[in-house]
């Protein structure tokens, strides 16, 4: 039928016949060339905040995290979101997305318009990418949020998780851990053990079972670089930036030596076929 109108109105308007071609052109190019940046299947797909693809730093989660993965892999994460800014509209699509995948694991991609909706949004990310395992991480940005933010958030990101195919068994999402020891004062006060607990919580109470949690407190509770209170010991390696200099107070942020050791307990977790015991 479309196809027939077309047709009809090119007869009746000798004037239109340049411009619906041009259009349909210009409409199928964006939108093929758009997919084609991303239409490639992986193994795991990984989405995250400033922990998993920070611009300023190379001792995070998300650094560690790409040298451990088996198979193939990306991650796509951008500093300072939250579940609800990779969803709908969006929101800090001014931060630029860095994208890690095991040929470069450390690509900043850009901002805005630079960055394709299947390397900034759920569904077109899961549509592309086809992954066989989805692992969230977030937690952090959303302490000031109130509990129905938090929840509505979560729900909504679960809805599109299976909406577009993925089981729970096959869905992680990691939250929130302990602090990082501070040299002389902690730079965002309102992220303490308190605040992640909580946080933590609300995050299992409304995925409910829809995904496989990695609760980051109990992920790193016999970590070698836990101190058995509530900090993570600050252990610089030498060459990666992040972890000293300016980001000594920086007590949200887990780098260093406790940043792979918790990346390489979730790779264990994401390369085998294990569930994860609630």
């Amino acid at each position: 039928m479309a196809f027939l109108k077309i047709i009809f109105l090119v007869k009746r308007n000798y004037k239109t016949i340049k411009i619906i071609p041009t259009i349909f052109f210009v409409s199928y190019f964006t939108c093929t060339h758009t997919y084609a940046q991303c239409s490639k299947e992986v193994d795991v797909l990984t989405i995250g905040d400033s922990q998993s693809g920070a611009t300023w730093a190379k001792s995070y989660f998300g650094n560690f995290l790409a040298t451990c993965l088996k198979g193939n892999f990306v991650t796509y994460a951008r500093g300072g979101t939250v579940p609800a800014n990779w969803l709908g509209n969006g929101g800090m699509d001014q931060i630029e997305t860095i994208q890690r995948t095991s040929l470069n694991p450390h690509q900043n991609i850009g901002s805005k318009e630079m960055v394709p909706e299947c390397k900034k949004r759920i569904a077109p990310m899961l549509a592309a990418h086809n992954p066989k395992k989805v692992l969230y991480q977030f937690g952090s940005n959303m302490i000031g949020s109130t509990d129905q933010v938090v929840k509505k958030q979560v729900d909504l990101l679960m809805k599109a998780t299976s909406e577009n195919g993925i089981a729970p068994q096959n869905c992680f999402f990691m939250t929130a851990s302990y602090e990082m020891e501070v040299t002389n004062r902690r730079n965002v006060p309102t992220r303490n053990l308190q605040t992640s607990l909580k946080i933590n919580q609300l995050i299992s109470e409304a995925i409910n079972g829809r995904c496989q949690i990695i609760n980051g407190l109990e992920l790193m509770k016999d970590s070698p670089y836990f101190d058995q209170k509530d900090l993570l010991k600050r252990v610089i390696i030498k060459g990666l930036p992040g972890c000293g200099g300016s980001a000594v107070n920086d007590n949200v942020h887990i780098c260093g030596e406790a940043a792979r050791d918790m990346a390489e307990r979730v790779c264990s977790i994401l390369n085998s076929d294990t569930m994860i015991e609630e």
